[in-house]
């Protein structure tokens, strides 16, 4: 089984690096441009990394570094967060994450960096469309969750637009003739624009479609998407580009949206953990030590864990295989690189063994536990029939 959220994608970028030691730097912070005065509070927010970067002892050409993405506009509407990652003096990461901050913000240095900001902006892999519906025709634009646009402009559908008027006053014989012929242009254009939504969530495979517009237009449209995309799709009652309010609600009408599909395969994980414990079928453990086991054999497919419930806890983490521990025993030999918070070296662990992380409450977890695992294969003693 292999991940589906940050994990995977952190992999790619971090692996080689994260298997090794070195220094690493990190600064997770809100950037949001909705404030008064705002480079004021760009200036404040900037000097206050800054200066947390050198109180833990970072040279001053990683303060440079870091401070220069902070500089630069995150180039999408508030909220905003920036998370900027160095390692050994060398730029690693620089991501734009949309809206509200994920946590506390994180500035530090350390033998391990602070992942759980990405992992918690992007707990799941999922792109999703939006999409703008008109009666001459349409416009979508392809997302990711917790990332920058996937494309700086919209893919447009441009439709017919002859004779677009309802129909034409008066009354006699033409009137629902042309009635008949507006609706048909409609229709017509509502189709090609289904057409290219179905074919971009073929290619895509969203896990979300948000359909908006002119009120007819977005009608016509969802009749006519194929029952694989109307399954994904959330209607917003109203067109975001009427004006300041109509956006402002269509915004939180797809956050709501999307927080519903993470909830799910959130709620849909939680509920698989609590029926293999309950079954006792060995192919789920609850508990930082079992985790951590279950990560020195790379036996975990899924971890989820509470990084409140965590606490500061230490865990050690390991210069190769097994990668983590939680005493020197454990360590087969492998070098230790140190001690480090355990929600840390659970994430590290995690990406380098490629297992699926997702952040929950311990309320909902087995036993209230602050970590638990789903198995890529049954641990323990075979459960008699």
């Amino acid at each position: 089984m292999t991940s589906t959220n940050a994990t995977s994608e952190l992999h790619g970028i971090l692996g080689q690096r994260l298997e090794g030691d070195g220094s690493w730097a990190w600064a997770y912070a809100d950037v949001s441009g909705n404030v008064e005065d705002p480079r004021r509070q760009a200036a404040l927010k900037l000097r206050a990394v800054e200066e947390s970067l050198r109180a833990q002892g970072a040279a001053d050409d990683v303060v440079d570094v870091i401070a220069g993405e902070f500089e630069q506009e995150p180039g999408v509407p508030s909220p905003v967060a920036r998370y900027v990652l160095v390692h050994d003096g060398a730029l690693v990461l620089s991501e734009v994450l949309p809206g509200q901050l994920h946590g506390p913000e994180s500035v530090g240095v350390g033998a391990v960096p602070d992942l759980v900001p990405l992992v918690a902006h992007r707990p799941v892999d999922l792109p999703f469309l939006v999409v703008h519906a008109g009666k001459e025709g349409g416009a979508f634009r392809a997302y990711r969750l917790g990332h920058a646009p996937l494309s700086p402009e919209e893919q447009q559908v441009q439709g017919r637009n002859d004779t677009l008027h309802y129909a034409k006053a008066g009354t006699g014989w033409k009137q629902p003739h042309w009635q008949q012929h507006t609706e048909e242009i409609w229709k017509q254009n509502s189709s090609e624009v289904a057409a290219a939504v179905d074919e971009a969530v073929r290619t895509l495979r969203p896990g979300l479609v948000v359909v908006a517009g002119d009120v007819t237009a977005r009608e016509l449209l969802v009749k006519a998407l194929a029952a694989e995309t109307r399954a994904l799709t959330s209607v917003f009652p109203g067109d975001p580009r009427a004006d300041t309010a109509s956006k402002q609600a269509f915004v939180e009408h797809v956050e709501t949206a999307l927080a519903r599909v993470v909830a799910t395969r959130r709620h849909d994980l939680e509920d698989l953990l609590r029926t293999h414990v309950g079954r006792g079928d060995n192919l789920a453990v609850t508990g930082l030590g079992a985790v951590v086991a279950a990560l020195q054999q790379a036996q975990g497919a899924v971890v989820a864990l509470d990084a409140v419930a965590v606490g500061e806890r230490t865990l050690l983490a390991l210069a190769g295989a097994p990668w983590v521990a939680t005493a020197p025993e454990q360590a087969a030999g492998t070098p230790v690189i140190g001690a480090v918070p355990a929600v840390c070296a659970l994430v590290r662990a995690a990406v380098l063994t490629d297992a699926e992380l997702v952040l929950v409450n311990a309320a909902s977890l087995p036993g209230g536990a602050a970590a638990a695992a789903l198995l890529r294969w049954p641990v323990g003693p075979a459960v008699p029939a």
